[in-house]
C-alpha cells in the first residue's frame, strides 16, 4: 500500500473515476471500479519525463502502456488529465503572448491543448517515479 504525502497526493491503488450523471448504470459501474490512481501515476511519471514542455491527450493516449482493458484512448487521457488539474498537478501551457492554452497537432489536420506539471505535480510526479523504482510503500 503506498504511504500518503503531505497534501494527499497521487495514490496508484486509488479507485472511482469520472463519469456522466444523466450515462447508463454499467457507465457508472465503470467509473467505480476503475483503477484511476494507476492512470494518473502513469501520467504523472510520463509528464516529468516531458516537463516542462508537457504533452498533449493524445501524446499521452499514444505513449500509454497496455493494460487489461488494452491502450488508453485520447478521450480517457483527457478525462485523466482533467482530474490531474482538478487535484493542482496539472495545468495547461499558456502562450505567452497570446495568454492562450498552447496547442500541437495531434491527428492530421486536429491538434490539442498542451498539459504540463505544475510545481506541486513536478514534486509530487518525482514522489510516484522514486516510490514505483524503490518499491516503496510495499
Amino acid at each position: 500500500m503506498s504511504q500518503p504525502t503531505l497534501w494527499n497526493g497521487v495514490d496508484p491503488e486509488e479507485t472511482g473515476g469520472a463519469y456522466r450523471k444523466d450515462g447508463p448504470q454499467q457507465s457508472l459501474t465503470a467509473a467505480r471500479n476503475v483503477k484511476v490512481g494507476t492512470w494518473h501515476a502513469y501520467i504523472m511519471e510520463l509528464l516529468l519525463t516531458f516537463y516542462p514542455e508537457g504533452l498533449t491527450a493524445s501524446c499521452v493516449a499514444d505513449n500509454s502502456p497496455q493494460s487489461g482493458k488494452g491502450t488508453m484512448t485520447p478521450e480517457k487521457a483527457n478525462t485523466r488529465l482533467k482530474e490531474l488539474r482538478e487535484k493542482g498537478y496539472v495545468e495547461f501551457a499558456i502562450d505567452e503572448i497570446t495568454r492562450l492554452p498552447v496547442q500541437a497537432p495531434t491527428t492530421p489536420g486536429n491538434t490539442g491543448s498542451v498539459h504540463r506539471l505544475t510545481r506541486d505535480g513536478y514534486n509530487e510526479a518525482l514522489r510516484v517515479h522514486a516510490e514505483r523504482i524503490t518499491g516503496g510503500g510495499q
